[in-house]
């Protein structure tokens, strides 16, 4: 499998198409190793030889496997005026996160002007049940993805980290009913947050908008403001990808 991503990575503008002779320099593997990848490859239509050079290239099969992070990145730019507007409005750290099946990827972070670090920066996982952003996602993903989450062990980050079956459930339970979730130092003792669901057309959710601040900015008036300002903003971008919400239908 390494080798087959090596392969996959030698391609570039620069070089967009490769010869077996010069694939097997870069990878460092015999020229009679990377032909049998690059079979194996080619039957995905994961690479394909130039009909004319007879050189390889990437082929259109790779497009299937990026198509779900290109939605991803459509979210992101939807979601972005509304995800600088809520730094701005509550001041605290905001990020945009969706599930890779097992826990919340921040694809995005904007920093208000009262946050005092970056918590979990772009790129970076947030455990399903120990993070805002991960329970609501994980409340949302289906019972399989919540099977999955339950065949591992509920690593316990602070006392207050949720490790039982029954009363992760139950969190579940209650974050589907009032729409949105929060961390209140189940992650790091000092640090809380409060994640909401966007949806897409279909109604289904795609990406959590989530505000994090230190505990000693969570009291209980000002979660509930932050909670009101997360769900307008993940409300908004909803609107934005074409989600109209059953309430809104019935006025018509």
């Amino acid at each position: 499998m390494r080798h087959a991503i090596e392969i996959l990575r030698c391609f570039s503008h620069e070089t967009p198409t490769l010869g077996i002779t010069d694939i097997a320099s870069v990878v460092g593997l015999h020229k009679s190793s990377v032909s049998r990848m690059i079979a194996t490859l080619a039957d995905d239509d994961l690479v394909e030889r130039d009909p004319l050079s007879r050189r390889i290239r990437l082929g259109p099969g790779l497009l299937s496997l990026v198509s779900p992070l290109l939605g991803s990145v459509r979210i992101v730019d939807s979601a972005m005026p509304a995800l600088a507007e809520l730094a701005q409005r509550c001041g605290e750290t905001i990020s945009i996160g969706v599930w890779d099946g097992a826990g919340a990827v921040n694809l995005e972070q904007v920093l208000g002007g009262k946050a005092v670090k970056h918590y979990a920066a772009p790129g970076s996982r947030n455990p399903a049940h120990a993070t805002a952003a991960g329970k609501l996602l994980l409340a949302f993903a289906g019972p399989q993805a919540v099977d999955r989450i339950f065949a591992r062990d509920l690593r316990r980050f602070t006392p207050r980290t949720i490790c039982t079956r029954s009363g992760l459930l139950a969190e579940i339970a209650t974050i589907r009913r009032q729409g949105y979730a929060v961390n209140e130092g189940e992650l790091s003792l000092d640090v809380g947050a409060v994640a909401a669901p966007i949806r897409n057309d279909k109604g289904t959710v795609v990406a959590a908008i989530s505000a994090t601040v230190p505990m000693y900015r969570f009291a209980a008036a000002s979660r509930r403001l932050l909670i009101d300002l997360v769900r307008d903003a993940a409300d908004r971008v909803s609107a934005r990808l074409g989600f109209v919400r059953a309430d809104h239908l019935g006025s018509r």
